[in-house]
C-alpha cells in the first residue's frame, strides 16, 4: 500500500464522519426532537409588573415537584414553575405562597385563574398574558 492510497483512504474516512455529523445534526435531530415553546414572551409582560429582585409567591392549577418521586407525576406543573423560575431570575418564586405581597399565578388553563384566586383568598392584579397573571392577597 502506497502512502498516496493511505493518505486518500484517511480522507475519505474524515469525508465520510464529517457527512455522518452533518446529516445527524442538521436532518436526524431535528425531525426527532419536538420544538419547544419560547418562554420570554409569556412570562415579560408579568416581569415588568413585579419587583426586580427579592420573593413572590407562586401557585398553580397544576402542582410542582417538591420530591424526586414526584417528578413524573408533575411534569406539567414542574416545567411551568421552572421556566418561570428562569424568565423571572433573580425574582426567587416561592411555591404556594399566597400571602406574598405579590403572587404570580402560572396556569396550564387560564379558564382556573378566578377559582385558583376564590380559593386562596387572592385579588387579581393584572393578567398579561393568558395563563399568568399578577395577583396579591386581599
Amino acid at each position: 500500500m502506497t502512502r498516496e492510497r493511505v493518505t486518500a483512504a484517511v480522507a475519505m474516512l474524515a469525508a465520510v464522519g464529517m457527512l455522518r455529523t452533518g446529516w445527524l445534526h442538521f436532518v436526524s435531530e431535528p425531525l426527532n426532537d419536538f420544538r419547544r415553546e419560547r418562554i420570554d414572551p409569556r412570562y415579560a409582560p408579568a416581569k415588568a409588573l413585579l419587583p426586580s429582585t427579592g420573593e413572590i409567591g407562586y401557585v398553580s392549577d397544576e402542582p410542582v415537584a417538591t420530591r424526586p418521586e414526584s417528578v413524573e407525576t408533575t411534569a406539567v406543573g414542574t416545567r411551568l414553575f421552572e421556566q418561570a423560575q428562569y424568565a423571572l431570575a433573580p425574582l426567587v418564586l416561592r411555591y404556594g405562597d399566597d400571602r406574598a405581597p405579590f403572587v404570580l399565578a402560572n396556569l396550564a388553563d387560564p379558564a382556573n385563574l378566578a377559582a385558583i384566586a376564590r380559593a386562596r383568598q387572592l385579588v387579581v392584579v393584572a393578567e398579561p398574558f393568558p395563563g399568568t397573571a399578577v395577583l396579591r392577597p386581599r
